[in-house]
């Protein structure tokens, strides 16, 4: 098959760019689908919008770029407005893409249509509805507004724009083929909040050739970390690592990792942080670096910007991967670093620790009046937003250094092989051949 994949915002490259707005999981989601169904025999074209500067380079994102051996390629659209929009203000762009979309689909010979997040699907929809023969079209949300609209402050619900999200979205479910679940979270909402279904399931995958236990080679990076704290390697070794790596942004709670490690900072050997916070989104990094200061942990936060290519290691290096995120659309950091061999600390709202790293025996703990948290096999689960919980769970795991393994190797157990890229997209296909619904 040739496959049109549509991921329309945030800025779509080969080697994705951690951190620019708008850009994150969705992006890996979407090459790494495209790896895994070329290996598989298929050809796969990506559409993103473009025709603005990319804002590191300047290039412009404009044209075609080959890649995967030539047998997949990324294609910018673009419109009148010279300059990046973000997801939420995407509406209005959509009628001149989509009028791109059409000549691009007229102009190929295209058998499905794979389009992601909302504002994709409708992209897919409108430029669908000018072909003469419509293709078929699944959509695969990613997140959806509903469950967004429950996780955020709803003094943010207009400036969102989540009640206009859910409206489309709702709209949207019944003029696709087929939605695609990527995680229980998402096939649930869909049922429950919109009174329609999920009708195809596929979780993100993970490289398992990046994404590894190592040894000896993964040393550097501690010098590394060094740098970016400006004090000699041998300063750092021997401290245990808590790691954190997703976008800066409000919905990721870095904060309150933060708060939770200064309650634990001081235990021996004394821990250390990593936790990425660009200058992208001004605003949050001056919040989070003055949070840093105000409790004193200069010398214990590694505070890092764009780390793509240092990622295996740093999963490889820490003891404790903590993601306090309440808005997730499954958890892809958490699942890289269980393919680490990693234990994992993880709100409630993090799907991937929930319905999978927990595990069928996990126990609960109470912390407090307030806060009870989950013990599981790969994970340990914290109620969304408790300091107190984070703290408790990393200094469970940094305190008991068989607690800590064991929970590492459930979790490198329940991620390797069963999320393989190639294994997921092949039932995929064939759940789409058969016409079976989940």
């Amino acid at each position: 098959m040739h496959i049109l994949q549509i991921t329309n915002h945030g800025l779509h490259e080969w080697q994705v760019t951690p951190g620019l707005p708008d850009t994150g999981g969705q992006n890996v989601y979407v090459n790494e689908l495209s790896a895994a169904l070329v290996r598989l025999g298929h050809r796969v074209t990506i559409v993103n919008r473009g025709g603005y500067p990319h804002p590191l380079t300047g290039e412009p994102r404009v044209g075609t770029f080959p890649g995967l051996g030539g047998q997949a390629e990324i294609v910018y659209l673009t419109d009148e407005t010279r300059s990046f929009v973000r997801k939420e203000d995407m509406e209005a762009q959509l009628p001149a893409l989509s009028a791109e979309l059409d000549t691009l689909m007229s102009q190929g010979e295209f058998d499905l249509i794979l389009s992601h997040y909302w504002d994709g699907a409708l992209l897919g929809v409108l430029a669908n509805q000018m072909q003469d023969d419509r293709l078929p079209h699944l959509w695969v949300p990613h997140s959806l507004g509903a469950l967004k609209r429950r996780n955020v402050d709803p003094a943010k619900w207009s400036e969102l724009r989540i009640e206009e999200r859910i409206d489309a979205e709702r709209r949207l479910m019944t003029e696709v083929d087929g939605v695609v679940a990527t995680s229980v979270a998402i096939r649930d909402s869909a049922r429950n909040d919109y009174d329609s279904r999920a009708d195809y399931f596929l979780p993100p995958g993970v490289d398992h050739d990046r994404y590894q236990p190592r040894g000896s080679e993964c040393e550097s990076i501690w010098e590394f970390l060094a740098g970016v704290m400006g004090v000699g390697p041998g300063e750092l070794h021997g401290r245990p690592l808590i790691l954190e790596v997703s976008r800066t942004d409000t919905t990721k709670r870095k904060d309150v990792l933060i708060r939770a490690f200064s309650d634990v900072v001081g235990t021996t050997p004394r821990p250390l942080l990593a936790v990425t916070i660009d200058d992208v989104n001004q605003v949050v990094h001056d919040a989070l670096t003055g949070l840093i200061d105000e409790l004193g942990l200069h010398q214990d936060v590694a505070v890092l910007g764009s780390v793509w290519d240092q990622l295996p290691c740093l999963y490889s290096e820490a003891a404790v991967y903590c993601t306090p995120s309440i808005m997730e659309g499954f958890g892809m950091s958490a699942q890289e670093a269980a393919a680490t061999a990693m234990p994992v600390v993880a709100s409630d709202r993090v799907p991937f620790a929930v319905e999978y790293l927990l595990g069928p025996r996990a126990s609960r703990r109470i912390v407090s009046d307030s806060t009870t948290i989950e013990v599981g096999d790969g994970a340990i689960v914290v109620p969304a937003d408790s300091v107190e919980g984070f703290a408790v769970a990393l200094d469970m795991l940094l305190s008991d250094d068989e607690l800590r393994g064991r929970m590492g190797a459930a979790a490198y157990r329940m991620t390797v092989p069963a999320f393989g890229w190639d294994r997921l997209a092949a039932s995929f296909l064939e759940e789409i051949e058969r016409g079976e619904d989940v």
